[in-house]
């Protein structure tokens, strides 16, 4: 269901032919999801009662998907591109005059020269073993301002859902079985896929998520929406140093 109407923004459509996001014939539903994710950055702004973000990270921004629909709405903001692909951040920043910062498989090596007030992180930690998974979360909490607020998407039950039940063309290149065993047994799951040991798919369980994310003082827990950014859970995050004593 539309959460709110951006009929008035004008989007630059511009594809860039590395772009492996568009599924062919289905080119609607590519501008279709970064509408969604805008929708889901106002619901976040009016959540936190946060009006306006100066400083917007898109971390693991591919070819604009998102950034396309960042920026006629925040058209004042400076907006930061982080992507592993330096076509990918430099395509980014020619188009929609984003800053460029090549992201890296190690964590620790990612530098910015500033800290942000929105953090959109879509479609990265479903991809993240548990070590990089909480090392990413960790990595952008501190990369957020006091009062800023973070933007997740995961993968959880209605995904695993999908896999349990053989719904063609999901995840077809991992190991299911182990994936959904280990799943169930711990509410996180990891599997490389086979032709990329660097990578791979992971779910994680809202229970889990939740459980997780208590045991950092300094975010507050603003929502966790269940299949909302396509197959997608959101959770959204509001930095508050300190605001937590440690009780769990």
């Amino acid at each position: 269901m539309p959460l709110y109407d951006f009929s008035n923004l004008t989007i630059d459509k511009t594809i860039s032919p590395l772009d492996t996001m568009i599924v062919p014939g289905r080119k609607e539903q590519y501008f279709e999801i970064g509408h969604r994710a805008l929708e889901l950055v106002e619901f976040a702004a009016r959540l936190c009662e946060k009006p306006h973000f100066p400083n917007i990270l898109d971390f693991g921004c591919g070819y604009a998907r998102v950034l396309r629909w960042l920026r006629p709405r925040h058209h004042y903001a400076e907006i930061t591109a982080c992507e592993l692909e330096q076509e990918a951040i430099d395509f980014s920043a020619l188009h929609w005059g984003a800053i460029p910062v090549r992201s890296h498989r190690d964590i620790s090596r990612i530098k910015f020269d500033r800290k942000f007030d929105l953090v959109w992180c879509g479609s990265v930690l479903t991809h993240l073993d548990l070590p990089q998974w909480e090392q990413t979360l960790d990595m952008l909490i501190d990369a957020t301002n006091e009062c800023g607020v973070i933007i997740l998407t995961l993968q959880g039950r209605f995904f695993a859902s999908a896999l349990a039940n053989k719904q063609r063309y999901v995840a077809d290149d991992v190991d299911q079985t182990s994936l959904l065993d280990d799943f169930k047994r711990n509410g996180f799951a990891y599997q490389k896929y086979f032709d990329r040991p660097d990578y791979g798919i992971t779910l994680s369980a809202p229970e889990w998520v939740t459980r997780l994310i208590s045991k950092r003082t300094n975010v507050i827990l603003r929502s966790y929406i269940e299949e909302s950014w396509g197959m997608q859970d959101v959770v959204i995050l509001y930095k508050a140093e300190n605001y937590f004593a440690k009780v769990l």
